[in-house]
């Protein structure tokens, strides 16, 4: 079947069509050149006749000798090209056939005859009339064989033309085309170069088609390595993302969750909520403080960064408190669709070590009561919040003859006694705290000295107990030396209103011998000194 949209067909077409067009043209005109030529050749021969005839008129004329007229004009309309002729003078009139020429309107051609002896004298005229219709019909033959000499030559070398491209361009051409189209890209597949074109364009087309296919072959090649690689990584980082310990998800912006591993559905699991395809925006649901979380995340996008934070998760199962480090980063993909990549590492048990740590850090071991760490950091809030209190500085007295005779562990009895004394009888909004060794301190919400006095009275109260080690009869009574300092009134710094409370306290410890009732006294402000 022939295809009409193949290089050979439209080659051959066009070939036809430039060829038609130019023999169409040439013959055209060579149709009109030989026309005009056999007309112009018509006339010469005409010319020619009279010229054949010209003397033997000229002498008729002269001789008025009507039969060498005769002779003459008859001598020319035996050619197939004069219709009539015709001499006329003075004395002599001869003519053939003129009058059907004149019907024909045919126009006659006028020589002059001249005299014999006298060239400038003329003696008569011959009146030629052309046969135009056997001129044009012999122009016209002759004409028509031309052109179609020319149409059958043109026809020749078209064909010929058309053979002699068809083998040299064409072929090859197509031979190339058809063994490129049975190539698979990526083979070791390629073109041969067609006979007697290595150093032709067509070599040439055929050396950096290879060329190309070689190129390809290398592309392929690396893809299809690059490819393995791919599914060898995508293997692993799946077997890595769904054996991993740390719950991680891919989720579309509106909380569709498009990927977990099992270590999600765990940590789901542990607080007791169902296994669901989402869990609202940003997994919302899960979080205790919701609004705080998402408000955190959002804020670390706006700046295109990753979003980080530690959120305690919502529990359907008591006692279960679960605390997680929340990794968060948007992802873009190429078509503009934003993800979410969300890690939750399960941080409970470092919360609770961390919990303990401060409890430890903050806290008295042996009495349960704020430390002087805590303690200093209590006043600092305080202080930071400008809360008025008061800051109750206390020393034991006879605590070292209790070590030194019965021994630490009744040492510790006294100070575990103590701080339960303290936290007893003070107000809800007080609290103890052990300075150090036998000393305590409280921070009494309190205004006057007043209203302090009410609250040692009753400490003291309770700590002078007595105490019996060891089943000895003679008992043992502790008893309290207080100094007492206010913020702001007496300092508004911290060192200075310890340093205050302390002095107060040494006071009342030198008055225990000799003034035991008076075992409480107020410091009294003093202007700063340059710090």
């Amino acid at each position: 079947m022939i295809n009409v949209q193949g290089l050979g067909f439209r080659f051959a077409l066009f070939l036809v069509i430039a060829a038609m067009l130019v023999v169409l043209t040439t013959a055209e005109f060579f149709y009109r050149a030989t026309y005009k030529h056999e007309i112009s050749e018509a006339n010469q021969d005409i010319k020619e006749l009279y010229r054949t005839v010209g003397a033997t008129a000229s002498i008729a004329a002269f001789l008025e000798d009507e039969d060498l007229a005769k002779e003459a004009i008859n001598g020319l309309v035996k050619s197939d090209k004069i219709l009539a002729a015709s001499i006329k003078s003075d004395a002599l009139y001869y003519q053939f056939n003129v009058t059907e020429a004149i019907n024909l309107n045919s126009e006659p051609r006028v020589f002059l005859v001249r005299h014999p002896f006298i060239p400038e004298e003329t003696l008569a005229e011959v009146n030629i009339y052309p046969n135009f219709d056997h001129i044009i019909r012999q122009a016209e033959t002759i004409s028509t064989d031309n052109s179609y000499s020319l149409y059958v030559e043109a026809l020749v070398v078209g064909i010929v033309a058309l053979i002699i491209a068809y083998y040299i361009i064409i072929l090859p051409m197509l031979r190339v085309s058809r063994s490129l189209h049975e190539i698979t890209p990526g083979t070791t597949q390629r073109i041969a170069v067609p006979d007697y074109h290595a150093r032709s364009e067509i070599g040439v087309l055929v050396d950096d088609t290879n060329q190309l296919l070689s190129k390809v072959e290398e592309q392929f090649s690396q893809e299809r390595q690059l490819r393995e690689e791919i599914e060898f990584l995508e293997k692993r980082f799946r077997m890595l993302f769904e054996n991993a310990k740390t719950a991680t998800v891919l989720m579309t912006e509106n909380g569709v969750i498009e990927l977990r591993n099992q270590a999600f559905n765990d940590l789901v699991e542990k607080v007791g909520l169902g296994i669901k395809q989402g869990y609202g925006e940003l997994l919302e649901e899960l979080f205790e403080n919701a609004t705080l979380m998402k408000a955190s995340l959002k804020e670390a996008f706006a700046r295109n960064e990753f979003a980080t934070g530690e959120y305690k998760l919502v529990s359907a199962v008591s006692d279960n408190v679960t605390w997680v480090q929340l990794i968060a980063s948007p992802l873009l993909t190429d078509e503009g669709e934003r993800y979410y990549q969300l890690t939750l590492n399960d941080i409970s048990s470092r919360k609770q070590e961390l919990q303990k740590l401060a409890l430890q850090a903050d806290f008295d071991a042996l009495t349960g009561i704020y430390n002087r760490n805590g303690g200093e950091k209590l006043i600092a809030k305080l202080m930071r919040k400008e809360h008025l209190f008061a800051l109750a500085l206390i020393d034991l007295n006879g605590f070292k003859a209790v070590n030194d005779i019965y021994g630490h562990d009744a040492g510790d009895e006294v100070l575990i006694f103590v701080a339960e004394q303290l936290k007893e009888n003070i107000r809800k909004n007080d609290v103890a705290i052990r300075w150090g060794g036998d000393e305590f301190v409280l921070l009494l919400q309190a205004e006057d000295e007043t209203s302090v006095q009410k609250v040692i009275e009753k400490v003291n109260n309770g700590v002078k107990q007595p105490f019996y080690f060891n089943n000895d009869t003679k008992p043992t009574v502790i008893s309290m030396s207080v100094g007492v300092a206010f913020y702001p009134q007496t300092s508004s710094n911290t060192h200075a209103l310890i340093k205050l409370a302390d002095i107060a306290m040494y006071k009342a410890k030198q008055n225990k011998i000799a003034a035991p009732e008076d075992y409480l006294i107020f410091a009294h402000s003093e202007k700063p000194k340059a710090e």
